[in-house]
């Protein structure tokens, strides 16, 4: 049985910081004799917008409304819609496509068993939470916040979702992370994505923070609640680092020379061979 290795963070992180840290862990399971699938929980600080690979920067984000509220922004190595990430637990999770618990699963099916493990931990923080296969039939724009998107696997909680995530598809792994809210501002997500102001009432409808559905919880209790659900889905071996001196060098690289540049941020095609690889696009790219 594949071992899982869960990477602990000390303190929220810049979004440049956040992205370069999944890429690096992406890039290590690619490669040969990479380690077992690694679960990733962590915070940002200051706020960021992160818009996926293939949105436009110009339909996508208000960049004047993100400097005056000091919201950083960072276009993701995922694909799918924008997520603004404040109050909030972010997971990731990186497997190889041809090992156990991932071997030979569809991108809906590596989903769902993601899926179930993150309502188990929702569930052990004390929510109700429903996973159900639905396709919406919400139409959003362009620039649209993921958490509107439909999805096949959907994570709900009093009829509203509370899970929003992306996934990026390698030859041999794969990279899935996604939010897990415990408050929103609905009229920041609005205007930060560059979507009119009106639209903040429908959005409070559709998707929740958890925290506002279980008063009470915290960061702490809602990322150690997710990484014992992780962990009953997924049985050991488990064991919990830091990163390493490899993958800390590469995502100070990646940071530095991608996650940080204009040239990343507001562009919105393929830039290299590497960055070929299969990433989710319409519903799915934003599902649970």
């Amino acid at each position: 049985m594949a071992g899982w290795t869960l990477i602990s963070e000390s303190a929220p992180a810049r979004g440049a910081w956040n992205m370069a840290v999944d890429e690096a862990l992406f890039r290590r399971a690619e490669g040969d004799g990479a380690p077992g699938p690694f679960l990733r929980l962590y915070a940002w600080s200051p706020a960021c917008l992160s818009l996926g690979h293939h949105q436009s920067f110009s339909e996508a984000c208000d960049p004047g409304y993100c400097a005056s509220r000091g919201f950083d922004v960072v276009r993701r190595p995922t694909g799918g819609k924008a997520v603004l990430h404040d109050d909030e637990v972010t997971y990731s999770v990186v497997g190889r496509m041809d090992r156990p618990p991932f071997a030979g699963l569809s991108l809906i099916d590596t989903y769902g068993l993601i899926a179930e493990a993150l309502a188990e931990g929702l569930r052990r923080g004390g929510l109700e939470v429903s996973l159900s296969q639905r396709r919406g039939s919400l139409s959003p724009a362009g620039g649209a916040p993921c958490f509107l998107v439909p999805s096949e696997k959907e994570i709900t909680a009093s009829g509203r979702k509370v899970v929003g995530s992306a996934q990026r598809r390698g030859q041999r792994a794969f990279l899935q992370h996604g939010a897990v809210p415990l408050h929103l501002d609905y009229e920041a997500l609005a205007l930060a994505s560059a979507q009119p102001l009106a639209d903040a009432e429908g959005y409070r409808r559709a998707f929740a923070g958890v925290a506002d559905l279980r008063p009470g919880l915290t960061h702490e209790g809602l990322g150690a609640a997710l990484a014992d659900g992780f962990r009953a889905r997924f049985e050991g071996p488990w064991t919990e680092r830091a990163l390493d001196a490899e993958e800390r060098e590469l995502a100070e690289r990646l940071r530095r020379e991608r996650y940080e540049t204009d040239e990343w941020n507001l562009g919105a095609a393929l830039r290299s061979p590497e960055d070929s690889e299969q990433m989710t696009g319409g519903g799915l790219s934003c599902s649970s």
